[in-house]
């Protein structure tokens, strides 16, 4: 789970107020008893995710639709994912498309995690959430993110998927059948993750519409937005530290001009949410030492200079604090399979 309350744009709700007016009832006045902000009609807008998750329970309650999750997909295409579909449908093939949209998706919510798996003959799309919410609203959570996920892959390829399969952990909220229909295949229930299975093939469909320039434009659009607009604080340093961790341009000053925030706001905003910058470039080297040890024939000194360390000495003492043996030691341990991420003797 996130370590702070997770956030997502106002897009989520595309077609919102229209499903709600034709069942004669007042958008607005959910919203606000979802605690939904409604001053604003920016897509860019961010709230709690858990409003979200209030707001689907409440509006199923009231209007007597137990398939609001579905209901609302329903109202929603490729372009409520604003950047992320050009994105998608600037890739050259369905695989480049999926893996593209699922590394962008921290701008939509940082809490929307999607993997694809390829194994054989039948590839899985699996959907999650890191969210902990009550089960009802898990339901409508999983329910619109699979709903959304069928459609869109549909949208792309061309593709009817009569013979696709969706997995969803929770058991039928209402009739199987409508189930059926709404998703226009087979729907299993109380499985162990929450996925879309189809055949491989459907992978290495081509785009008509692929253009890789533009799609660098659109990542580098998401990419700025999301730094100037963190949905994700921590993930966000996370991400930019990650990429230039052995430059020596991991420092608080630098990650917050890449954010584009001052200095001074990017520390009080860690302070609130009681993150230390440094912990996170610690637990960072901490990673990623142990999986270059991992690799036998990078020598130590390389490895220290990768992780930004500015001599060896410095990166055995690190080693020595987090495990408490020297880097050849543990490097002989991981070779044994005795050393694992998370074994950690210090974090501090």
């Amino acid at each position: 789970m996130l370590s702070e309350s997770p956030l997502v744009r106002l897009r989520v709700l595309t077609g919102f107020a229209e499903l709600i007016s034709a069942r004669g009832a007042d958008p607005l006045t959910l919203l606000r008893r979802a605690g939904v902000p409604t001053n604003s009609a920016d897509p860019e807008t961010c709230f709690p995710l858990i409003a979200m998750c209030r707001l689907m329970v409440l509006a199923a309650e009231q209007l007597a639709m137990p398939d609001f999750g579905i209901q609302l997909s329903a109202k929603q295409d490729l372009a409520a994912l604003g950047p992320i579909a050009l994105i998608a449908l600037r890739a050259d093939t369905i695989e480049h498309a999926i893996l593209a949209t699922s590394r962008n998706m921290p701008y939509y919510s940082p809490a929307l995690q999607s993997i694809l798996v390829r194994e054989g003959a039948i590839s899985r799309l699996r959907i999650g959430h890191a969210i902990d919410v009550a089960p009802p609203q898990k339901r409508h959570l999983a329910e619109l993110s699979l709903h959304r996920a069928v459609s869109i892959l549909r949208q792309l390829t061309g593709v009817p998927g009569v013979d696709w399969t969706v997995h969803l952990t929770h058991p039928p909220g209402f009739e199987i059948g409508r189930y059926r229909a709404a998703f226009g295949c087979e729907v299993l229930f109380d499985q162990p993750e929450d996925q879309l299975c189809f055949p491989s093939w459907v992978l290495n469909l081509r785009l008509q519409t692929s253009q890789p320039a533009l799609r660098e434009v659109a990542e580098r659009y998401v990419r700025s937005v999301i730094r100037a607009r963190p949905l994700d604080l921590r993930r966000q340093i996370e991400e930019l530290a990650g990429e230039q961790l052995g430059s020596g341009r991991c420092t608080l000053s630098i990650i917050a001009s890449q954010l584009g925030i001052a200095e001074r706001s990017l520390q009080r905003r860690l302070n609130e949410q009681q993150i230390c910058f440094e912990q996170i470039i610690d637990e960072l080297r901490q990673t990623r030492a142990l999986e270059l040890l991992a690799v036998k024939a990078l020598p130590m000194t390389r490895i220290a200079e990768s992780l930004g360390y500015s001599s060896q000495t410095s990166f055995t003492r690190s080693c020595q604090r987090w495990f408490g043996k020297s880097p050849r030691q543990l490097r002989n341990h991981i070779a044994l399979g005795r050393v694992q991420l998370g074994q950690t003797r210090s974090t501090g």
